[in-house]
């Protein structure tokens, strides 16, 4: 099969970008032929790797609009392919790559990636529902099959009164040459928070519950990892100054050995976001055998249902009062935990184990396969 994927590359674009590469590279180590349509980088940003085949849209002439010239053209150059699978929505790219593929009969898939979750319709409300009018809606409902990251995520869509087929597959995690490894021993209690730094990660509310347990966390350690808002991370900083907390660290954007450095040496992770449609987050932590505290608004119940972490509220009294709970476990138990996330890690989260799953979805749409059992019609 030829595949082409649309979505971005581009280190800056965070959780999506890893996904789409994982989902590619899965497919191109599986003997498929699987290449990307982006848009140039934007000045500061890079390649979150380059093994693969890429195809370089013009720069966007309207910023504000997304508008890119001579993409149909550029598409008609290009091979011909089976399929096309476009990762996001909103886009003129996404658009013009589906337009494309009904002009010539092809099918396509459209990944959600979170997008019409009802916290993410009311950011630029009136901007989303003049394109859901004026194009997206008729994107969505054209396309072959709907990829949502969780059950959660196909019953928004649903809820906006789409139909069609939708395939429930997570986002892949790499997990070799680090699965395998053993838990390392960990003197030092250390937890922290990955990810962008954004008001509705809601990372104060980890700040204020080491503040409310100060006299049971007084050798505890926060690394709070990241970049993004300025200004949200200046009242991040400000709060720890105000509250003196002396053992709460910023580490900036790491990445690389850095990154896996820093995690494999936490105890815990805790992500207090209001909603996340997955968190690539909770499983680079699981792979590494540490415990996640996530809060309720990430589709993360397998943390309980698994016993590797803790599923919770994510109100101040319920955020301080389990990491009271998990810090007061023993070493023993944890291990027991990580072991558990490392075990759900290698069953339904490598990048083989997707990439299986994806060629099956793929088959099936083309009419080579019967329906996956992970598809809702």
């Amino acid at each position: 099969m030829k595949i082409l994927h649309s979505g971005s590359l581009g280190i800056q674009s965070g959780g999506p970008a890893l996904s789409l590469y994982l989902t590619v590279k899965g497919l191109n180590d599986a003997g498929e032929r699987a290449e990307v349509i982006m848009s140039p980088l934007r000045e500061k940003d890079k390649l979150i790797a380059n093994n693969m085949t890429i195809h370089y849209t013009a720069v966007m002439r309207n910023v504000r609009l997304g508008y890119m010239p001579g993409l149909k053209e550029m598409l008609d150059k290009l091979s011909v392919y089976d399929l096309y699978h476009v990762h996001g929505l909103w886009q003129y790219l996404g658009h013009g790559v589906t337009s494309y593929a009904r002009r010539h009969g092809k099918p396509y898939i459209m990944t959600l990636r979170g997008m019409l979750y009802p916290q993410a319709l009311a950011h630029s409300a009136l901007v989303k529902k003049a394109s859901l009018i004026l194009y997206q809606r008729k994107d969505l409902q054209k396309a072959a099959c709907i990829q949502a990251t969780c059950i959660e995520e196909m019953e928004h869509y649903r809820t906006l009164g789409f139909c069609n087929p939708v395939a429930v597959l997570p986002n892949p995690i790499d997990i070799n040459h680090v699965v395998d490894r053993p838990i390392p021993d960990k003197p030092q209690m250390k937890i922290g928070y990955l990810g962008r730094i954004h008001p509705r990660k809601r990372i104060e509310k980890l700040i204020y519950a080491m503040n409310d347990s100060r006299d049971k966390t007084s050798n505890l350690h926060l690394a709070i990892i990241g970049s993004g808002d300025n200004v949200y991370e200046r009242f991040l900083h400000n709060e720890v100054k105000r509250l003196n907390l002396s053992n709460v660290k910023f580490t900036g954007f790491l990445s690389g050995k850095e990154k896996d450095e820093i995690m494999t040496q936490l105890s815990l992770l805790v992500v207090p976001s209001d909603f996340e449609n997955f968190g690539n987050i909770v499983t680079e932590a699981l792979v590494r055998g540490v415990p996640v505290i996530a809060s309720r608004g990430m589709p993360w119940r397998e943390l309980e249902t698994h016993h590797c972490g803790w599923w919770i509220d994510n109100d101040q009294e319920s955020i301080t009062k389990t990491l009271i709970e998990a810090i007061s476990l023993t070493e023993e138990e944890r291990i027991y935990m990580g072991m558990n996330g490392k075990q759900l890690m290698r069953e339904n989260y490598s990048v083989e184990v997707l990439a299986g799953k994806m060629k099956h979805l793929y088959q099936w749409i083309l009419g080579q396969a019967s329906k996956p059992e992970f598809v809702y019609e």
